[in-house]
């Protein structure tokens, strides 16, 4: 019968700290288990390994020429599998995107990438909606911006438009109010487009607000959540946010919408060690996202 992977790893350990009790709290077992395994192995072997001591425990002379021959061997199959779990056959990749996108998009199809390529691990990082070259440091990046973005590789997804809507219990009175509703509410906005207001009010060829309050909220996912629950009226993007339509959450509140040049994109950083695995990636997203 081939000597006990376990018997030897007790061994190694206990010889190391010197106590069962230490070597059973590194091997997340228990102090019998130890002496148990340890035993075994030393009737295998036919030698004893260790003087036991009411208090304490030492190596026989056996066992200290024992430990040195297996300890190496220990630490050899420890390094090849560390090294076989970080081998090409595994990827891993970074991902940057806004968190709306994420929550919204990205993540409901996850699935079917993971089902696709389960050799690429994804490390999935959010960034603001505005972003600069310097800080997109992913393999593959998703950006929203009104131009192209300066990558090696970049493909637009689709366009962004910004629908004026509020939560479903105020819906009756604001829109029997029309326009004037603007007037009364409060209005959201994110932050990165302070003026989406004014800007919505000219294509729709209507004054612009004068409302008694404003609130810039930092996050879409923070935008949405507000005018579900009543806050005010925002403009919300879309089609990105369509889930919180078609759920009935929010309602749109006009028919005119706020089109601007804004675009989501995935780009390609050109940074990657893992070329293929991005390409991969990259396409992936090209064809679940575009003209969404």
């Amino acid at each position: 019968m081939p000597v006990q992977f376990r018997g030897l790893r007790a061994f190694c350990e206990a010889s190391r700290t010197g106590s069962f009790k230490a070597a059973a709290d590194e091997l997340c077992v228990t102090s019998s288990a130890v002496s148990h395994q340890i035993r075994a192995l030393e009737d295998y072997l036919g030698v004893k390994l260790f003087e036991r001591r009411t208090r304490s425990i030492e190596l026989t002379s056996a066992g200290r020429s024992y430990f040195r021959t297996v300890a190496p061997l220990l630490r050899s199959i420890d390094d090849a599998s560390e090294e076989l779990k970080c081998s090409p056959d595994k990827t891993s990749l970074r991902v940057q995107m806004p968190d709306f996108f994420a929550s919204e998009m990205f993540v409901p199809k996850m699935s079917d990438f993971s089902d696709r390529y389960p050799e690429i691990d994804l490390q999935i990082e959010t960034l603001p909606v505005k972003v600069s070259a310097e800080i997109t440091t992913g393999d593959v990046v998703v950006v929203l911006t009104g131009r192209q973005p300066e990558f090696p590789i970049a493909e637009k997804l689709f366009p962004v438009r910004y629908v004026p809507a509020c939560s479903r219990a105020r819906f009756e009175c604001w829109h029997k109010q029309g326009f004037t509703a603007l007037e009364q509410a409060t209005l959201l906005v994110h932050k990165a487009r302070p003026h989406a207001w004014e800007r919505w009010a000219e294509e729709a060829g209507v004054r612009a607000p004068a409302p008694k309050q404003i609130i810039r909220l930092d996050t879409m996912f923070a935008l949405a959540r507000a005018t579900e629950q009543g806050v005010g009226i925002g403009l919300i993007p879309m089609p990105v946010s369509a889930n919180w339509f078609g759920g009935g959450a929010i309602r749109r509140l006009f028919d005119q919408d706020l089109v601007t040049r804004d675009h989501y994109c995935v780009v390609a950083t050109g940074n990657s060690e893992h070329p293929e695995a991005t390409r991969l990636l990259w396409q992936w997203m090209v064809d679940s996202f575009r003209q969404t």
